[in-house]
């Protein structure tokens, strides 16, 4: 498994979720509206393509919906697949 730095989870993405956290709190998760409190696990979320961030959300929230992501594109890329080339 990839480090979480490999992932794009570096230092440059720990200083801006360190800024930003406190503001979180309080505010609604963007996944399932809920507000989001002090002592619970959040994430801050990024888009599909790594290139900016939609803010935070709860950390189960935002795994499932990455899960989701994921199996939805591996089932895509297994459906192409075929028994003899073409």
């Amino acid at each position: 498994m990839s480090s979480t730095s490999d992932r794009g989870y570096g230092a440059d993405h720990q200083a801006i979720r360190k800024v930003l956290l406190d503001e979180a709190y309080g505010q609604p998760c963007h996944h399932c509206g809920h507000p989001m409190l002090k002592g619970q696990a959040l994430d801050l979320d990024h888009t599909a393509d790594r290139t900016g961030y939609r803010g935070f959300a709860h950390a189960s929230c935002n795994r499932r919906d990455g899960a989701r992501r994921g199996n939805a594109r591996r089932r895509r890329s297994a459906s192409l697949r075929t028994s003899e080339p073409w």
